[in-house]
């Protein structure tokens, strides 16, 4: 059995692969990094998950209510900022300054339902399973 080999093609600048192609790969842009602080990776997030007893604010009470989106709204203070992601309400204070993008960019999420932007820059991350001891409630349907 026999396979076909490239055949090189003489010219003045040297041989050249007849069948070789000139493709020129493009750099993706650089996205902007945001330094964490000592003791703010992921990592650390992951480890707090586990051993804060009450990273939601709740001091207790349950996080199966239904909660309006009036009311994620007033939570915007430091200690109490409340987002909505996929129909869940999440008290991401705690989590501002372990997130990768920085605190600046988590700041656009407060008070406002942020699924679209989650989607946008982590479609593949699982938030749910990151924010699960951040629960407040379920957004009402208003609807």
């Amino acid at each position: 059995m026999e396979f076909s080999r490239p055949v090189a093609s003489g010219d003045a600048g040297g041989s050249v692969n007849k069948f070789q192609e000139q493709t020129v790969a493009k750099k993706p842009a650089p996205r902007a990094k945001v330094p964490f602080e000592k003791g703010y990776s992921q990592m650390d997030w992951l480890k707090l998950t586990r051993t804060h007893p009450d990273l939601s604010g709740l001091n207790g009470q349950s996080n199966k209510r239904l909660i309006s989106m009036n009311e994620v709204r007033q939570h915007r203070e430091e200690g109490s900022m409340w987002t909505v992601l996929k129909g869940r309400v999440y008290n991401i204070s705690p989590y501002m300054r372990f997130h990768p993008g920085g605190v600046d960019m988590l700041m656009k999420a407060v008070g406002k339902d942020c699924t679209s932007l989650f989607n946008k820059y982590h479609a593949w991350v699982n938030a749910e399973f990151l924010l699960e001891k951040c629960l407040v409630g379920t957004l009402e349907d208003s609807g």
